[in-house]
């Protein structure tokens, strides 16, 4: 038992005196060399020795074992020109980018600006033209505020109706209207229309017409005028509209009577009234428009041919 102790107790010793063995193996040479770079440095110039001593002072452990550099006082001051001027420009340097920043933020900034006022002056440009449109339009409108209108949708039935027709049936039946009236119905024809009807008018109606129509400046004039001549020809023309005082018919109610009668039956009754008053016969075939006395008169040729000769000599002759 004694002699396991004693070995381990030997076991111990060897292996501490192994571990001491191994650290002087390498703090022996460290130590040398820095002794040599120490003994090196003294025999250095004192400008390189103060360098090498910078250099191996940055270096870990190693710089802890050196002496520090020692400067005269000229070095000193030298040495610390040398850091401000380093130090300065080391500023400058970082004021220049500092301003080179600035100068590309400042850039970007104008570009910015540069393409935001573009857009403004591009719809500053847009609302003046619209404006300027607006106010041209607004000229055009003070200049002509009378601008033509169509006619209306009546006058246009009206003028299609007639259209349809021939002029030779149109005009008979337009000359009984007020020239007022021809005018605003014609303003709602072609041109070929208006002059086939105008050749088939007497001469003074289809000139006063055809001034009215020159001088016309709007289709709703012109119908004005057309409903103030009517009201006006009604007015003049009620007394001679009424019955007389025995209950007979005037002319105009005779002659509505027998236009809206078929011309068989207005034949065959006027035939019937010849052989008794003639007079009356004549007066009624006066009244109505030449297309219903030619339709009563051909009617009546083909039935008494005789009693229509007289009657058309009469007409004729009277």
């Amino acid at each position: 038992m004694a002699k396991t102790q004693a070995e381990a107790e030997i076991g111990l010793e060897e292996e501490s005196g192994s571990k001491a063995g191994r650290i002087l193996l390498f703090a022996v040479p460290i130590l040398f060399t820095v002794v040599l770079v120490g003994v090196l440095i003294t025999l250095m110039n004192p400008n390189t020795r103060n360098s090498v001593l910078e250099t191996a002072n940055k270096v870990p452990v190693v710089g802890s074992l050196l002496p520090k550099p020692t400067y005269t006082p000229e070095q000193q001051a030298e040495r610390q020109k040398e850091q401000q001027a380093a130090s300065a420009e080391a500023t400058i340097d970082k004021l220049k980018a500092q301003l080179e920043q600035k100068n590309t933020e400042l850039k970007t900034a104008q570009q910015a600006q540069a393409d935001t006022q573009a857009q403004v002056d591009s719809l500053q440009k847009k609302l003046d033209d619209t404006q300027a449109q607006q106010e041209e339009q607004q000229a055009a409108a003070a200049a002509a505020p009378e601008e033509k209108e169509g006619p209306s949708d009546q006058v246009k039935q009206l003028a299609r109706t007639y259209g349809a027709m021939s002029a030779s049936k149109a005009a008979p039946i337009l000359d009984t209207l007020t020239k007022e009236e021809i005018a605003m119905i014609l303003n709602a024809m072609s041109t070929e229309q208006k002059s086939a009807i105008l050749q088939r008018m007497t001469a003074d109606k289809a000139a006063e017409v055809s001034i009215m129509l020159k001088n016309a400046s709007s289709a709703a004039k012109l119908e004005s005028a057309a409903n103030a001549a009517r009201a006006a020809a009604a007015s003049a023309e009620q007394p001679a509209q009424k019955t007389t005082a025995n209950g007979s018919l005037n002319q105009d109610q005779l002659s509505q009577t027998f236009s809206s009668m078929d011309a068989s039956s207005a034949s065959a009754l006027l035939v019937q009234m010849s052989k008794t008053n003639q007079t009356k016969v004549l007066t009624i075939l006066k009244s109505v428009d030449d297309s219903t006395r030619s339709n009563i008169l051909s009617q009546m040729a083909s039935t008494d041919s005789e009693t229509a000769a007289l009657l058309a000599n009469k007409l004729i002759g009277g």
